[in-house]
């Protein structure tokens, strides 16, 4: 019971302790905002009160400037001395009507106020009447009436406001500060009360912080007990582990870490990971996570890359890179687990050597047998016997095979390690699929499948003929190995707008959906039947596509399962560039500055023209008789001659008066005023902005020779917007893949900018409306939100996803895409 009655008073005395300081602190609290509010106002009053008499001061000071200009002009005549006269009198009101504001809420100061502005008004009239008689010639009567003594009557009067006003302000500022004085002490007397209660307060205190500083204390040593066996456990790993802010900066190294580069620790802290490994994280902008993911994917997973790592002392060196996301409280963290990749790049590279030198030494041997089958098989060594030539050609077919085995082992090693040396030279497609068909026809043959070439024009290429001829020759042999007997195998080439494609058909059982994803890789076969059955390694797909991205081309397919496969080999055109160059519109600059000329010479090139530099007049006049150009952008200033007298020059010249000229220049409005009567089609002034640029010379043009783009997404607003952004080409919107039916019937367009994603429908599905009765199709742009495999997808020529590409890549892509009109992109 006692026990019981002792808590509840001490349970009491704590609550009314608590009371009291509280009620102490509110105390406390409002007197110190009054004594705060008090200085606030001491401060205000102090501001005022200077500027107060600071204004005082400039009205005085004005009236005195006046009245010595008044008097200089009086006795002397000059007119200079009214000069601070006027200038003293136009701010005169100003400075009063100031004053009168600062003095209103005051009205002692007020009533000066009031007083101060009457002297001052009839000091402005006598002013005024002394300078009206000196102007009008009374000199002697003005010069009176100034040493007459009246004015210096006014001034005294002046003075002596001036001086109480300023008087009554400094009595004003003592009384408020005698107030804020009683004011601090009182304040001063309750915090010293409060302060020796806070100090009772603390001793409490005191015991209770003991008692959190000691439960602290074993949570810390819990807890270094457990960093301790964290760091145990990377400390001795044996992998480098390094962990990355969010920015992409370093937080840790372990000392595996440390060994591997050749830093400590504190030497990198909150340096970027790129001082370790190179292209962990592409350049541009953005946040580090963000290009991160864009350069190697989604950290979510985990990564496994290969890159480069360097050592402190500059030393390059292969690593594999393990990267996973660590979420904290202050963001995504990196952890990055680093091994020295040296020793297995030298295995791998022993494993090559040995596969290479094993094979090589296969192939001599391999060779002799081949060929020696080969003469026995075709007689050389007398007429065999039924059975013995049977065997002969079982062992003649099957050496052959295990050549070729040899032959694609070698190709594959060799384009891993970069060994395949290419020969380029210029060649036709076509007779590349000529040559390619006439070495397969023995082996269609022997299946009973026919193989046909299409007529057409030439298709003009570079590359190694060799290596191309043994592309068209897997693709063939894959087409009539997988033919029914009586089938036949279809090649087409076709020259299309930039590209050359090789397509091979045929009508057997077509690829199955679940082996699309890996029919280039090597060793691939749709199922352990097809090596028995039909023969091959599955690396000639895998060759062929390598080299194919070694000519700058691509080797893709499409297929319906049960209806046959077409394989297509797409080249770079190349007369691309030559015939580029004689159709597009060609412009000559004329500019001596040659950093300027290249400036505009880019920019030009970027909106799809070519241009012709001179950096002289007379260059300039000798290149547009010899040559017609489209416009010319001229520069004034030439070292040779005046920019205006060459567009002279060139409009008297019946050869070149037709030509439109747009002055690229410093200094516009001097050019248009010494050019008024030239017939300029605009100005441009530098420094040259691009969109400026594109505004001139495109309004030189026509817009009916603008590329037609179709441009299909059920977005209302991506429409607008990307109609906007492409403004040098013709867009025809639609919502649907029912609208872009009946827009591909009115009209052909030029480019089809697809999204994927519509209400009645794939974007894909409108692909096969694409293809031309020649064969040649309308390249496509996928631009949408969905991803997609490229090489399933015929006829794209890219692919832009729209969280990913700004509409400013969506137009360089149409650019470089869209067929030309009359030479503008």
């Amino acid at each position: 019971m006692l026990r019981q009655l002792g808590r509840r008073r001490f349970r009491l005395a704590i609550a009314l302790a608590g009371a009291v300081v509280t009620l102490l602190l509110a105390a406390t609290g409002v007197t110190l905002q009054r004594e705060f509010s008090s200085a606030d106002a001491l401060r205000d009053a102090v501001e005022q009160s200077y500027d107060t008499r600071l204004q005082i001061q400039s009205v005085f000071s004005l009236v005195q400037d006046a009245e010595t200009g008044q008097r200089g002009y009086i006795i002397t005549g000059d007119e200079t001395f009214l000069e601070p006269y006027d200038r003293a009198l136009d701010r005169l009101d100003a400075q009063m009507n100031k004053l009168a504001g600062l003095s209103a809420k005051d009205p002692p100061q007020a009533e000066n106020q009031r007083l101060l502005s009457e002297r001052v008004r009839q000091k402005r009239l006598e002013m005024q009447r002394t300078i009206a008689l000196r102007e009008s010639g009374q000199a002697s009567a003005a010069i009176s009436l100034v040493i007459s003594g009246r004015g210096k009557l006014t001034m005294d009067d002046i003075r002596q406001i001036v001086d109480r006003m300023t008087q009554r302000e400094a009595d004003l500022l003592s009384a408020l500060s005698a107030d804020a004085r009683e004011r601090t002490r009182h304040t001063e007397f309750l915090v010293a009360l409060m302060f020796k209660v806070l100090v009772l307060t603390a001793l409490g205190t005191a015991f209770l912080v003991w008692r959190y500083l000691a439960t602290r204390s074993a949570l810390l040593e819990r807890l270094e007990a457990a960093a301790a066996r964290h760091s145990a456990t990377l400390d001795s790993a044996f992998d480098a582990i390094v962990t990355l802010n969010p920015s992409g900066s370093i937080e840790t190294l372990n000392p595996a870490a440390e060994r591997l580069f050749g830093w400590s620790a504190p030497e990198v802290e909150r340096r970027d990971v790129g001082l370790l490994v190179d292209d962990l994280a592409e350049n541009g902008e953005g946040a580090f996570l963000d290009r991160l993911d864009a350069s190697h994917g989604d950290l979510e997973q985990g990564l496994l890359l290969e890159l480069t790592g360097k050592r402190r002392d500059g030393a390059r060196f292969p690593v594999d890179v393990a990267l996973a996301a660590m979420d904290l409280p202050t963001g995504r963290h990196v952890v990055a687990v680093i091994r020295d990749a040296t020793e297995r790049r030298r295995i791998a590279e022993m494993k090559d050597a040995f596969v290479s030198t094993v094979s090589h030494e296969l192939r001599t041997p391999l060779t002799s047998i081949a060929g020696s089958l080969g003469l026995v098989a075709a007689g050389a060594g007398g007429r065999l016997p039924e059975k013995a030539a049977r065997l002969i050609d079982i062992a003649h077919a099957n050496s052959r095979r295990l050549v070729r085995l040899i032959n694609d082992i070698l190709d594959v090693e060799k384009l891993e390690a970069g060994q395949l040396k290419m020969t380029l030279a210029p060649l036709d497609l076509r007779d590349v699929a000529a040559r390619a068909v006439e070495g397969i026809q023995g082996y269609a043959d022997q299946l009973g499948v026919g193989v046909s070439l299409n007529d057409g024009p030439p298709a003009p290429v570079r590359g190694d003929g060799d290596r191309l001829i043994q592309v068209a020759t897997n693709l063939l042999s894959n087409a009539v190995k997988f033919s029914p007997s009586g089938g036949e195998v279809r090649v087409t080439v076709n020259p299309e707008t930039r590209i050359a494609r090789l397509s091979v058909s045929d009508r057997g059982p077509g690829i199955a959906d679940e082996f699309r994803s890996r029919i280039f890789g090597k060793f691939a076969q749709a199922d352990s039947t097809d090596a028995r059955e039909k023969g091959g390694t599955g690396l000639g797909l895998a060759i062929a596509k390598e080299i194919a991205e070694r000519h700058g081309g691509r080797l893709w397919f499409e297929s319906a399962e049960g209806e046959g496969a077409t394989f297509h080999l797409d080249l770079p055109l190349d007369q691309a560039d030559a015939a580029h160059d004689e159709e597009a519109v060609r412009l000559l600059i004329c500019e001596d500055d040659p950093d300027a000329a290249r400036i505009l010479v880019e920019m030009l090139s970027y909106e799809g023209f070519k241009a012709d530099v001179a950096d002289t007049a007379r260059e300039a006049l000798t290149l547009a008789r010899r040559a017609p150009y489209a416009a010319a952008l001229i520069d004034l200033q030439l070292p040779d001659a005046d920019g205006v007298s060459l567009i002279r020059q060139l409009k008297a010249d019946e050869a070149t008066r037709a030509m439109p000229v747009v002055v690229v220049s410093g200094d516009v409005a001097r050019g248009r005023v010494r050019g008024r009567s030239l017939e300029v089609a605009d100005w441009v002034e530098k420094p040259v902005d691009q969109d400026r640029l594109r505004q001139a010379v495109r309004a030189l043009f026509s817009a009916d020779d603008k590329p037609v783009v179709l441009h299909v997404d059920d977005d209302r607003d991506i429409l607008e917007v990307t109609r906007q952004a492409l403004d040098t080409v013709e867009v025809v919107p639609v919502e649907s893949l029912a609208a872009a039916r009946e827009a591909l019937a009115r009209r052909r367009p030029d480019l089809v900018i697809l999204d994927l994603g519509l209400p009645d429908g794939n974007g894909l599905d409108l692909l096969p409306l694409l293809t031309e009765e020649d064969g040649r199709t309308i390249p496509v742009i996928i631009y949408s939100a969905q991803d997609m495999d490229r090489e399933a997808a015929p006829a794209v020529q890219a692919v832009l996803i729209k969280s990913r590409m700004s509409l400013t890549q969506l137009a360089r892509t149409v650019r470089r895409l869209a067929p030309r009109a009359r030479g503008v992109a």
